[in-house]
């Protein structure tokens, strides 16, 4: 079965570019779709020259039109046409009337010069084939005109629509009743308008899994592939153990004193309680009074003076305060001899409040000899009661703070430390002595009291390659260095002790048990064996001396060679001969 191809002909087209269309066709069987009122194929000479350009390029040629002045040229070069793409194709068959058109349309066909070659003619403007014509006419003789073209019926409002046609490609045979019926169904169909929504909608998609092949692509032939190479070798466990001194004013590196530069990262808390006060003190007045001083019965020397500001106790326990220095002189009362004092004294209450009214009787808790009298009771005082802060309050409030999460500061600390390319020691993390503050002092009017802590911590941090020069050191001075090499320094296993800490530095024991063996260079063994596959990565590494086995593990499961990026290897060592050398 012939392969057929559809062209569309624009009203606008000229011959060459009808020509061209025809010959980059890939398909043998061609259908020509006319636009309504074309003019371009209304001329003999470019008929003529389609039908050769066909018959060079070895393809059929159908006219696909209803054009009624078309049917004479096409009858004259022989060309099929259809009125339909469903239409069965048939070669015009003219009447007597058009037979003298048809003699003078192939006249002058037949006054083509012998030299003709439509093949250049197909590449001319048809205004320059068109005075090619002209020229050989007029050196030949006179040229009869072409034929008119038949009058173009008036098209119905149905007509004026462009038909939709769909292609068929099959070359089946229909009666030309069903054909003709076919053709007129084609005739009232509307034309058939694109969906851009639909075709953007398309669009995106594709994009979208265009990408999304391309991110998946990425993700799993260079984002997850990796490598793990496990060899073994005949290696030697080397034990060290450093007393590092953290110097935050270090400079530079002391193998000798094990000295290494620190910085000290901190981080300030600060939580607060806030409890009821359970205080009271009362800011009344103080009751006041005057009494008589007496030191019993003349004997012996005069009792010494009583200072102002001593105390007196009242029958009832409470306290009063003298306000002025009282001396003693014998005077003789009823025949007896007493010590009276000199003048009154007067006294006031140790603290106010009504309880201190009417009180008449005291004694000197100092001396019991010495008594007073009030010839009135005292007066005066009076009771406001207030609010205020207790010792007690300020040490509850305190015990009610919680206790910080200490976990999350160190791993705070931490990340600061990691941050500024530091390996945080994480034994020197520190908890400062609590700082705390109360709203108010003890003894203070307050209905409420406010206690803030405020706690420092601190970790050292230090360069990791400096840790790794001393912790190498350490190791090289127990081996021979000619034969081994530091296959893991063991620096991401170690164990820290705090041995001292102060502002400025810290002393941290390290023990670190280091894997020593056959000297290879693992960077450049890396890039030896990216890319490779497993076969050729296990004989490369065999052929270094002491090495025993070589695994290699690749992830995820359909990665089967080593990984371009080096940053993708893992090398692992193994011993499969472990001599332990305490160092």
């Amino acid at each position: 079965m012939n392969q057929k191809d559809v062209i569309y002909v624009d009203i606008d087209d000229e011959i060459t570019s009808i020509i061209d269309k025809v010959r980059s066709s890939g398909h043998n069987l061609i259908a020509l779709v006319l636009p309504k009122r074309a003019t371009v194929l209304q001329s003999s000479v470019n008929m003529k020259l389609l039908k050769r350009a066909a018959g060079n390029a070895k393809k059929q040629l159908v006219l696909i039109t209803s054009e009624a002045s078309l049917m004479p040229l096409a009858a004259a070069t022989k060309l099929p046409v259809a009125k339909t793409l469903e239409s069965k194709p048939e070669v015009p068959i003219l009447d007597a009337s058009h037979n003298e058109e048809l003699d003078e349309l192939l006249h002058v066909d037949q006054g083509e010069p012998a030299d003709f070659d439509p093949d250049k003619a197909g590449k001319k403007p048809v205004g320059e084939l068109a005075g090619a014509g002209a020229a050989a006419g007029a050196q030949s003789g006179p040229v009869k005109p072409e034929l008119t073209p038949l009058p173009i019926p008036r098209a119905k409002d149905k007509d004026n629509a462009d038909e939709s046609v769909e292609l068929d490609n099959t070359d089946k045979k229909e009666d030309s009743k069903e054909s003709d019926k076919k053709s007129k169904d084609s005739k009232d169909k509307k034309l058939k308008v694109p969906n851009f929504q639909r075709f953007r909608l398309k669009l995106i998609l594709g994009i979208l899994l265009i990408v999304i092949l391309i991110v998946g692509w990425i993700l799993a032939n260079i984002i997850l592939p990796k490598a793990i190479v496990d060899i073994g070798t005949n290696t030697s466990t080397v034990n060290a153990t450093l007393t590092l001194n953290l110097d935050t004013t270090a400079k530079s590196i002391s193998a000798a004193q094990e000295t290494i530069p620190a910085q000290i990262q901190s981080s300030q808390k600060t939580q607060s309680q806030q409890v009821a006060t359970t205080g009271q003190k009362n800011q009344g007045n103080s009751a006041s009074g005057v009494v008589q001083m007496s030191a019993g019965e003349c004997s012996g020397t005069v009792p010494s003076d009583v200072p102002s500001g001593s105390q007196l106790s009242s029958s009832s326990g409470l306290t009063f305060i003298t306000q002025q220095d009282t001396s003693f002189t014998p005077t003789i009362s009823h025949s007896k001899c007493t010590f009276e004092g000199s003048s009154t004294t007067p006294i006031d209450a140790q603290s106010p409040g009504s309880n201190y009214n009417n009180q008449t009787n005291f004694t000197d808790p100092n001396n019991s000899a010495i008594t007073a009298t009030a010839s009135t009771a005292t007066a005066g005082g009076t009771d406001n009661i207030v609010q205020i802060v207790a010792q007690a309050d300020i040490t509850n409030a305190t015990q009610k703070i919680p206790a910080p999460n200490t976990t999350l500061i160190k791993s705070s600390l931490e990340a600061s430390l990691q941050q500024a390319g530091l390996f945080p020691i994480q034994t020197s993390f520190n908890s400062g002595t609590p700082s705390n503050t109360s709203s108010a002092a003890a003894g203070a009017q307050a209905s409420t009291v406010t206690v803030t802590q405020t706690i420092t911590y601190t970790m050292f941090g230090v360069p990791k390659s400096g840790l790794q020069t001393l912790l190498n050191d350490n190791v090289d001075q127990q081996i021979d260095t000619s034969k081994q090499a530091i296959l893991n320094d063991g620096l991401s296993k170690a164990t820290y002790s705090l041995v001292s800490q102060s502002s400025t530095g810290a002393v941290v024991g390290l023990q670190a048990s280091a894997v020593t063996g056959t000297k290879i260079d693992i960077p450049a063994l890396k890039k030896q064996i990216a890319g490779l596959k497993p076969g050729d990565v296990q004989n490369i590494i065999n052929a270094y001396p002491g090495v025993t086995t070589v695994t290699v593990h690749y992830s995820p499961f359909w990665i089967s060679s080593t990984p371009k990026n080096v940053s993708k290897i893992h090398i692992e060592f193994k011993s499969t001969k472990s001599n332990a050398n305490g160092g």
